[in-house]
């Protein structure tokens, strides 16, 4: 997932950032998929965040299939306890549109207020940061 994320970034960012997105291919390339699940969706958490922002309040329509899917899965715990989003699932076509979708929410921001407007490193840190321990 997250080199499907760095795949994604690399044909959106601008040179300045780019240099940004490799300085982590080290880091990145020590994880694993185990979290590839809340990797996705904290890619949808951010994206809707991300709307929220005032600035940013030209995304509303672009992230509101996304912010459905937040909201439905916050209110549904029972998917993690049985085991519908443990660590160690693969991802679907499905959970990797939110990616896709959180890409083009950072794009569509940053074409209006600047890539310095859009915290995409921070969430690419955060993501890699979910290493769930082996089950």
């Amino acid at each position: 997932m997250l080199r499907y994320l760095d795949d994604s970034l690399e044909k959106v960012l601008p040179e300045s950032e780019y240099q940004k997105l490799t300085a982590h291919d080290g880091e990145m390339a020590t994880t694993t998929s185990r979290g590839d699940f809340h990797r996705c969706f904290r890619c949808a958490e951010w994206a809707v965040s991300l709307a929220e922002e005032p600035k940013h309040a030209h995304l509303e329509k672009l992230v509101a299939g996304l912010k459905m899917v937040v909201h439905e899965w916050r209110d549904t715990d029972w998917a993690l306890e049985f085991g519908i989003a443990g660590p160690g699932r693969t991802v679907t076509d499905v959970e990797l549109t939110w990616v896709d979708d959180s890409v083009k929410a950072a794009q569509a921001a940053a074409e209006k207020s600047g890539w310095d407007s859009v915290p995409w490193e921070h969430l690419l840190e955060e993501l890699m940061a979910i290493e769930p321990s082996s089950a």
